[in-house]
């Protein structure tokens, strides 16, 4: 993949994730319309300055809008919570409302000072304690 197909993607991925238009994302990176579509396209040629303006209005590094590359934890994590979002707001209001219950729940649970909060319970033959015969 080329350096305008990669900038064009982590363009695109982040209009996405902030959920822009395309006449807001040009404003907030007080850019055209136009060079936006270009950049957009994978089009144009953007000089080295133009790079690091858009870049510290993305707020990641140049190095990332020219590659593509966030940390690749980051980036799979973004892409995932954005799929996630798409398919729960299809979901009827009750699963919806479920789905937001068990996120909670889960969210708690990584607040929790305990290291080990899931503790097998008494008589669990699937944990993995060792019993004596």
């Amino acid at each position: 993949m080329g350096i305008q197909q990669n900038m064009a993607d982590m363009l695109r991925m982040i209009m996405t994730m902030k959920n822009m238009t395309l006449a807001e994302c040009a404003e907030a990176l007080e850019i055209s319309r136009s060079t936006l579509q270009d950049y957009l396209k994978a089009q144009g040629n953007p000089t080295a300055v133009m790079i690091e303006h858009l870049a510290g209005k993305l707020g990641i590094t140049p190095a990332a809008l020219l590659t593509g590359l966030l940390d690749m934890d980051r980036r799979d994590v973004i892409l995932l919570l954005l799929q996630t979002i798409q398919e729960v707001a299809a979901l009827p209001k009750d699963k919806q409302f479920h789905f937001a219950q068990l996120f909670l729940e889960m969210a708690l649970l990584w607040n929790e000072k305990d290291p080990n909060p899931i503790k097998p319970k008494e008589g669990d033959h699937n944990s993995n304690t060792t019993q004596s015969p």
